[in-house]
């Protein structure tokens, strides 16, 4: 009898730790997911917006992938990140940061703010003391679960 208790309650354990996962990386991704299409900012003067930087969202897993085009544009004196057509993983509490490095870590790297949505074309002003020679990807990373949800080289 005490053997019988002991095998169930050890399924019941493992049943636990097989949903967490199922959980974790299946169900919450589906209740974050979100789109937003906003226009890329038009200049006052009559130049174009220049693209000084782009590159590709990257497939990390399964459960961690981006794809669409990053571009770092200059409208008139201002400079934008822009996520062009975008799909991304979703993951609760993910953050855009422009890094030094090019393997999909944050590094040191220049913090956004939080990822506007995980679908679409959107925006992010660089601020003018940010060295643009020194950041090498865009990596949008999950704090809470301290894992990168894709990223993508600049060239």
């Amino acid at each position: 009898m005490l053997r019988r208790r002991t095998l169930v309650l050890c399924a019941a354990v493992l049943l636990v730790l097989a949903a967490v996962p199922l959980v974790a990386f299946v169900i919450v991704p589906q209740l974050v997911r979100s789109t937003l299409v906003e226009d890329l900012p038009v200049a006052a003067s009559a130049d174009p917006a220049a693209v000084l930087l782009s590159g590709e969202l990257v497939r990390i897993s399964a459960a961690d992938y981006g794809t669409g085009a990053v571009r770092i544009v200059r409208i008139g004196d201002a400079r934008l990140l822009r996520f062009d057509n975008v799909d991304i993983a979703g993951a609760p509490d993910v953050y855009v940061y422009l890094s030094d490095r090019t393997d999909g870590t944050p590094g040191r790297s220049i913090d956004l703010g939080r990822l506007k949505a995980t679908s679409g074309s959107f925006n992010y002003p660089i601020p003018s003391e940010v060295d643009l020679g020194a950041v090498h990807s865009v990596v949008l990373w999950c704090r809470q679960f301290s894992v990168t949800i894709t990223y993508a080289a600049l060239r």
